[in-house]
């Protein structure tokens, strides 16, 4: 039994001086977890590890898989190996795992919701610009046949075609055409996003096609509707609709996409603890800058810098608004604000598009050049005046952090309700109604 019990001993004696060199090995090796949405890990976010990773002059850059829902990002520096861990098993799985300290930033396709932030107490201010960092922005967009006179939509009404309580397209001013809605993967990020974000837990009408080629079906059938990501090329027999949510219907152009005005979007964000690591600090910030987010329109989504685009008031603009902007160019952003935020007063992704807007005008070719805010408020229970006064008040407040920052500022004016974009007893009406538009000459 002595025997037995020695040579036991011994082989666990050779097996831990077998595994030293692997354990130093791993003792050497830096780790960086990234948790959380699938969407996210699946492109997006490796395209930003290797743009860090070159930025940071980083070499060896290779991918290794490690089941389905996990890949590693090798690479070293100075002789020091570093592992990217990006584990993509939904953004739920990311905040839980931030939570629990098994990772250092969360990748997650939508807001952390209140039981999620009530667990994230310790954590500190995730709604700040120092521990919310947006990425990129995609979503959906309603596609028709060119034919169809119907030119937009209410969400709520989209939710009736898809639930089957709107079935003839003559209940929307449109021909007397029987509706066929068509829906691609119901299990694919768009799917997905659709249900959450149109639905709203309505089930599907039996007339409701899904896993079909949507784009192509639309337009070879005049009848027909169909839900594609932003990103899909629209044949020429297709068109898109405008989008209402309980206010203005908003068509799904590049600048309504990049400045959130379109309602049918989400967010791709990261998220950290305020005692993040240094690498995981450097990384998200990193995901901010130009260079990474030209990495993020490589990868097919929306990036969130300034490439300014021409674009008129729309038909129903106000004289007032026409006249402020007349000549005017503006830059794809809508500013927002949080005022939940016990760190800055903006919304994280404004606290970014801030600073673009600043670096933006001081380039050479914009020498000389003014900024023009417009300022747009929620209704409030005071009536117009206070709607105006406070939408005032924001402009002012974008106003004079441009101004410390070198911009110069041409006019500022708040506009109150004049186009809300949002019910305001809806639920983040205050945020979608609340914004300054950026316009230059």
């Amino acid at each position: 039994m002595f025997t037995i019990k020695l040579h036991a001993a011994l082989a666990a004696c050779l097996l831990c001086l077998c595994a030293a060199p692997s354990l130093a090995q791993d003792a050497n090796t830096e780790r960086l977890r990234i948790h959380g949405s699938n969407t996210m890990g699946e492109r997006l976010v490796p395209a930003l590890v290797k743009s860090w990773l070159q930025a940071a002059g980083y070499e060896d850059v290779s991918e290794r898989a490690r089941g389905a829902s996990r890949l590693e990002i090798h690479a070293q520096r100075d002789g020091t190996p570093l592992i990217v861990e990006i584990d993509k098993r939904g953004s739920a799985s990311g905040i839980a795992d931030l939570i629990e300290g098994n990772t250092e930033l969360a990748m997650m396709a939508r807001r952390p919701n209140a039981e999620e932030l009530d667990a994230a107490w310790q954590l500190g201010d995730l709604g700040s610009p120092d521990q919310e960092f947006v990425v990129a922005v995609d979503g959906v967009t309603a596609v028709v046949h060119a034919s169809n006179p119907v030119r937009q939509l209410g969400i709520a009404q989209l939710r009736a075609i898809y639930a089957g309580q709107i079935r003839n397209w003559k209940q929307l001013g449109g021909p007397d055409l029987p509706i066929r809605p068509l829906l691609g993967n119901p299990r694919s990020a768009s799917g997905e996003f659709f249900a959450e974000a149109v639905m709203a837990g309505a089930a599907y009408g039996s007339s409701a096609q899904g896993n079909v080629r949507v784009a192509s079906g639309v337009a070879s059938d005049p009848g027909s509707i169909g839900i594609v990501p932003l990103r899909s090329r629209v044949p020429g027999r297709a068109r898109p609709l405008a989008i209402s949510h309980g206010g203005l219907a908003v068509y799904p152009t590049p600048i309504n996409i990049l400045s959130e005005d379109y309602p049918l979007l989400r967010r791709y964000s990261l998220y950290g603890g305020q005692l993040m690591s240094a690498l995981g600090r450097s990384f998200a910030l990193h995901t901010v800058t130009r260079r990474a987010q030209e990495a993020v329109a490589v990868a097919n989504h929306f990036a969130v810098m300034l490439r300014p685009a021409p674009q008129s008031p729309a038909p129903r603009a106000s004289a007032q608004y026409t006249q402020l902007v007349a000549g005017a160019q503006r830059l794809p952003l809508s500013l927002r604000f949080n005022l939940a935020s016990s760190q800055s007063i903006f919304d994280s992704r404004t606290a970014y598009d801030l600073d673009r807007v600043a670096a933006y005008m001081r380039l050479p070719g914009n020498r000389g050049k003014h900024a023009v805010l417009v300022a747009f408020g929620n209704r409030e229970a005071g009536g117009a005046l206070v709607s105006t006064l406070i939408s005032n008040d924001r402009a002012d407040i974008v106003a004079g952090y441009l101004q410390e920052r070198g911009v110069r500022v041409r006019s500022a004016h708040g506009l109150g309700t004049a186009r809300p974009l949002a019910e305001a007893a809806q639920a983040g009406a205050r945020f979608r109604n609340e914004r300054v538009e950026v316009w230059v000459l």
